[in-house]
């Protein structure tokens, strides 16, 4: 979606009204406020004005709290409560923001953008079930649950391939909102939030620190606009079942995609060990170097293969 001086007042203003009476619903206090006056016509400007009615679905549905657990840096989490009634499974959508009065500006716009993120990916789509399993849909991964009794299982391995993209986007997303500031914007508190956000960005393209490991070696995948367009198209729209047969056939080794998902999580296994390690610390880093060669060739090989690349 494309913006120019003409339309871009009227275009902010119908979401800053948006966002205020969302605020006014659910208590959210001026900082969450005006944050929210740039994150949602971002949105609308990343996935196009064709899908503002999901969009705006997804900000009214999953809720924003303000969590007690203290931290070195900010966590977020969205959250869904799986339940059962006369009409189905459903979910009860939320996001809880941890070390909310100590953080920067632009920590929580990182945090809530990528957490919104996840769950307009996981709207379309989002609950399917078997005999045996529930399984709530999270990007490109699920959560699976025990579909007697609707206990929690486990995270299938495809989240940190979901991180890595979501993170990715996350990025694209807080660029669209700095190239605001190449507008004149009406109204004065987009305007100071904007300008605070800036002083506080380094350089004109804003890098998240989520994930960071992971998405460095992953950086030719992600750049590749025949697996990134791809996958974002059907990570969207809730169509993720051919994900791993589409990867398999670009590399033409079947087992290549749950590879690739099977080394991520295992890399942030190690990373998480050698972080937490005192002594074996060279053993540990050989045993990541070697796990992430594996992640650089699978990658690797898929971009070799691709006729469209960039």
């Amino acid at each position: 979606m494309k913006l120019h001086q003409d339309n871009i007042n009227p275009f902010l203003n119908k979401y800053i009204e948006f966002v205020d009476q969302l605020c006014f619903d659910y208590g959210y206090d001026r900082n969450i406020r005006h944050l929210l006056y740039l994150i949602v016509p971002a949105f609308v400007v990343k996935y196009d004005s064709s899908y503002e009615s999901l969009i705006l679905k997804t900000f009214l549905d999953v809720r924003i709290y303000i969590g007690k657990q203290s931290d070195d840096f900010v966590m977020a989490s969205f959250n869904r409560e799986l339940k059962q009634d006369s009409k189905g499974y459903c979910t009860n959508k939320y996001i809880v923001l941890n070390q909310y009065e100590n953080a920067s500006l632009t920590d929580l716009l990182d945090n809530i953008v990528h957490e919104f993120n996840h769950a307009v990916n996981s709207m379309n789509n989002e609950i399917s079930f078997d005999d045996q399993f529930v399984k709530l849909r999270t990007g490109l991964s699920y959560l699976i649950y025990e579909r007697k009794t609707l206990n929690f299982l486990k995270k299938s391995e495809e989240v940190f391939l979901e991180e890595i993209i979501n993170t990715e986007q996350t990025e694209e997303i807080i660029n669209i909102i700095n190239s605001f500031g190449n507008y004149h914007i009406d109204n004065v508190e987009f305007y100071h939030m904007l300008f605070a956000l800036q002083n506080e960005i380094s350089g004109s393209f804003y890098t998240s620190k989520a994930y960071y490991f992971q998405s460095f070696i992953c950086d030719t995948l992600m750049k590749n606009r025949t697996f990134i367009s791809t996958i974002s198209s059907l990570r969207f729209k809730g169509l993720i079942d051919d994900v791993s047969f589409l990867f398999d056939n670009v590399i033409g080794k079947e087992g290549s995609y749950r590879r690739l998902n099977f080394l991520l999580k295992k890399l942030y296994d190690w990373e998480m060990k050698y972080t937490k390690s005192t002594f074996f610390k060279k053993v540990i880093f050989r045993k990541l170097k070697t796990i992430a060669n594996e992640i650089i060739a699978i990658v690797n090989d898929y971009d070799n293969k691709c006729i469209y690349k960039t």
